[in-house]
């Protein structure tokens, strides 16, 4: 399924969209320890009405009432039981390029005269509903005959709330404002990358209006994204009392450590006692002091936690905004049989985020298979095409991703890529350029293709709780089955 095409689901996906629905009811049913038939009577709703629910036979129409119907009843969000359209093929989801060049929009930004002037020029990229991630490929209009930070010419924003990370194309100015408020500029080229924490103010202008100058900027959003409507209750500013800062360790550790303390309902000299650690150096450790190993141990055993889930990594001043050049990251790339996969900007603060400059080589026909369990973006910034086939429940599919086409790949969908035809650009050594900032590629006959790697949902902590489940009965998780009881 293409970006530009309108999605129909078959009675077949209609079916299994309803059932889904039926096993969130049913989930939700059994943790309000209500059988159907009484949920039934409280919703005056015809029993039979959610068994066809549940089995998937009834109109998408008449399942959203019900669950409407049921958020409006219990305490139930109305998002717990709704499960949107599942909007690409077999877990695929591609944009062309000539898709892409439709949602062309030009924004534009004050100039050193003061007068607003073309900025950007933004178009979409393969997106669903499924995946966490916005993905767009941005020109750079403004053009800079220099790389001082506080070039008048420069537009700064505001930042934003969802994380980015960036491939660069052509000649392109990379401007932010540091911790300590500096405003700062990196002279980027194809193939470099970054990564930008929210709401870290920054920019992009061209260095060279006679080369094509883009990015293609991945912004996504994390477990504060998903926690957004509880933030909106809370208040930002109430929820931060239990975070410290990020630019103060001490700080964050006196805020985590008092906010497991609060929860256990343990008063200072309780937590000595039940620690073993002396009333002084508790009363210290409470105002953001580093525990020693052997004290974080004894922590974790008074407050019932796990060592790490007392520990703090320190956001270094070269953390908030990661920038990473191809010449330093060919050094790691990892070579396999027919792709090459040269590393991106990393944060460990986001363990789940990959990205890597892929090279597909000529010997992929086919490449080798690759399944992960996180949501990928693929962006074909090379030379020459590439094939996609993915197989998902038995079913083989392919598409191709010529360069400026993108594709979404699903989590655990085996896909591999192959090479097409012959490079649109000549080999290295030579200085042609085609429009739409195509260019020469280091490995002679590769196809270059920037892939981004979130985890959406199913994060470490996530994988990490689901693990615990018990093996009797956690396949039912999102497809129960059955009533809590016999």
């Amino acid at each position: 399924v293409r970006n530009d095409v309108a999605v129909f689901l078959s009675e077949d996906e209609t079916r299994a969209q309803v059932a889904a629905m039926g096993a969130c009811l049913l989930s939700e049913a059994n943790d309000l320890k209500r059988p159907l038939e009484i949920v039934a009577s409280e919703l005056n709703i015809e029993l039979e009405k959610l068994q066809q629910l549940c089995s998937g036979e009834l109109d998408v129409g008449d399942a959203l009432a019900i669950a409407r119907r049921m958020s409006e009843v219990y305490p139930v969000p109305l998002g717990d039981l709704w499960m949107d359209m599942d909007d690409t093929t077999y877990g695929v989801r591609s944009c062309s390029l000539e898709a892409s060049r439709l949602t062309s929009r030009v924004l534009t930004r004050l100039d050193r005269n003061l007068q607003q002037s073309s900025y950007y020029e933004y178009r979409d990229a393969a997106m669903t509903r499924c995946a966490p991630f916005r993905p767009e490929w941005i020109k750079q209009l403004r053009v800079v005959s220099d790389s001082r930070p506080d070039n008048p010419d420069v537009a700064m924003n505001n930042g934003h709330f969802m994380m980015q990370t960036t491939l660069f194309v052509g000649p392109v100015n990379f401007y932010y404002r540091d911790r300590q408020g500096r405003l700062v500029c990196e002279e980027m080229n194809t193939g470099d990358s970054n990564f930008i924490t929210p709401f870290v103010p920054h920019s992009f202008t061209s260095r060279d209006e006679s080369q094509e100058a883009y990015i293609v900027a991945v912004t996504f959003g994390g477990s504060v994204r998903k926690a957004l409507t509880e933030f909106a209750r809370v208040g930002a500013e109430q929820v931060a009392t239990l975070t410290g800062s990020s630019v103060d360790l001490s700080s964050r550790r006196r805020c985590l450590l008092q906010r497991r303390v609060a929860a256990e309902a343990l008063s200072a000299e309780q937590l000595s006692a039940a620690s073993g650690i002396s009333s002084d150096r508790v009363a210290a450790l409470l105002e953001g002091a580093a525990p020693a190993d052997v004290e974080l141990q004894a922590l974790a055993v008074a407050l019932h936690v796990r060592t790490q889930d007392l520990l703090c990594t320190p956001v270094q001043d070269d953390e908030e905004v990661v920038v990473t050049r191809t010449s330093q990251t060919e050094a790691f790339a990892r070579r396999w049989r027919t792709y090459v996969f040269v590393p991106l900007a990393r944060t460990v603060h986001q363990p789940d985020l990959k990205t890597f400059d892929v090279r597909v080589l000529q010997s992929a026909c086919p490449g080798e298979p690759i399944s992960v369990g996180l949501h990928s973006f693929v962006y074909n910034f090379g030379a020459r095409g590439v094939e996609l086939r993915w197989t998902k429940s038995g079913v083989e599919r392919s598409t191709e991703l010529q360069p400026g086409d993108s594709a979404y790949i699903a989590p655990l969908v085996e896909h591999s890529f192959s090479v097409l035809g012959t490079a649109l650009v000549p080999e290295p050594g030579t200085t042609s350029v085609v429009s739409d900032g195509f260019h020469k590629v280091e490995h002679a006959g590769a196809a270059r293709l920037f892939v981004v790697r979130v985890p959406g949902s199913l994060t470490g902590e996530t994988l990490g709780e689901f693990s615990t489940f018990s093996e009797t009965g956690r396949m039912r998780v999102g497809r129960e089955t059955m009533r809590w009881y016999n």
